[in-house]
């Protein structure tokens, strides 16, 4: 694989909190209190989900590894739900999960596409290392193939970040963190080490972030395509 992804297994079971916590006093801070859940399989923390709707949840396809139909979600306060996987995209790197109804808050997306330049935050849930990052958004339109079309920043996200939210000053939700465009040594590092070593060492990485515009329409198509429910 020429990129290399965000979400590689952690050795250390973890929890939203920590992100909520962090976030407080920045954009980030309602996103990750009511809208952001971290996603557990096989016992590790492997990404995260933020609230599409409702009933659903959007993270990156690649985070449900090992064709995985459900994952633990976890919340800030510590509540878990079983989220069962209901679409995965063919165009993009993207996921759909059903939740029971209220399990999070739908996330407030921003209307306006990124500039260049402007700040953004991230959430993810890292082995070790900050579950929040501030960066800036590099190229505000990108597309990366076998992820899709978004938006790259420089910022200090590490692996575990898959699938999490990136905001704007606003708070308003941008897109999904996806992938590493440049990714080197640090995916087999992050596998080997179980933790991100390589990261750690950055002050910022280009990061891809899938555009949650694209990402709502995706999501939309899919679920409509669902057959009713009996």
């Amino acid at each position: 694989m020429a990129a290399g992804t965000l979400g590689l297994p952690a050795l250390l079971s973890g929890c939203a909190a920590p992100a909520a916590q962090l976030a407080q006093g920045t954009p980030a801070e309602q996103i990750t209190a009511t809208s952001f859940a971290t996603l557990q399989s096989s016992g590790l923390t492997r990404g995260g989900v933020v609230g599409f709707d409702d009933r659903h949840v959007l993270t990156c396809g690649h985070v449900l590894e090992g064709g995985a139909r459900s994952a633990l979600l976890r919340r800030a306060d510590g509540a878990e739900e079983t989220g069962s996987l209901v679409a995965r995209s063919g165009r993009m790197d993207l996921a759909v999960l059903q939740v029971r109804p209220g399990f999070l808050t739908p996330a407030a997306r921003a209307e306006d596409p990124p500039q260049r330049g402007e700040l953004v935050w991230a959430a993810g849930a890292p082995s070790i290392g900050s579950p929040i990052a501030q960066g800036h958004v590099e190229a505000p339109d990108a597309e990366m193939p076998g992820f899709g079309r978004g938006f790259t920043a420089r910022m200090p996200v590490l692996m575990g970040y898959s699938g999490g939210p990136v905001v704007d000053e606003g708070g308003q939700l941008l897109g999904l963190t996806a992938a590493l465009p440049q990714p080197g040594a640090a995916g087999a590092l992050a596998f080997l080490l179980g933790a991100d070593i390589d990261g750690l060492a950055q002050s910022d990485r280009q990061v891809f972030v899938l555009s949650i515009r694209r990402a709502a329409q995706e999501a939309r198509r899919l679920l409509g395509a669902m057959p009713p429910r009996a």
